[in-house]
C-alpha cells in the first residue's frame, strides 16, 4: 500500500483531510483488505499494478462508506432507498479482466514436476 493510496482514499472520504488517528487505521486496513483481494482476483500476483490502483481506492472508499451496514443488500428510510452490490469489484470486472488479458494473465500455465 503506498501513502499516495491512501491520502486519496482520506481526501475522498473527508475532502478537509481531518481525519483522526483511529479513522485513517481503520482506513489503512480496508485499503489492505481490498489490495489482497484484487490481487487474488488477479491471478495472485504479489502487489496491485499502479495501473489499477484506482480501483484499490474506488472499492475501500465503498467498504469505508458501508462501516455499519456490512450483509446489508439495501436500506429504506422515508422513501430513500439504498442497495449495495455483494462484490465490491463488480463494476471493475471488464477491467479486472482487459487488464489480465493484455498481461498474459489469462494465460493456462503448465508446471512439470
Amino acid at each position: 500500500m503506498t501513502q499516495d493510496i491512501v491520502d486519496k482514499v482520506i481526501r475522498r472520504i473527508d475532502p478537509t483531510s481531518d481525519i483522526h488517528e483511529d479513522i485513517e487505521l481503520q482506513i489503512r486496513d480496508i485499503i489492505e483488505e481490498t489490495e489482497s483481494q484484487l490481487c487474488v482476483k488477479l491471478g495472485g500476483l504479489p502487489a496491485v499494478p499502479d495501473t489499477l490502483s484506482y480501483i484499490v481506492v474506488a472499492v475501500s472508499v465503498k467498504r469505508y462508506n458501508r462501516i455499519g451496514s456490512e450483509g446489508t443488500s439495501s436500506h429504506s428510510v422515508e422513501g430513500e432507498t439504498m442497495s449495495w452490490s455483494d462484490d465490491p469489484f463488480a463494476e471493475f470486472t471488464e477491467d479486472i479482466s482487459a487488464w489480465k488479458a493484455n498481461n498474459g494473465a489469462d494465460r493456462m500455465r503448465i508446471q512439470f514436476l
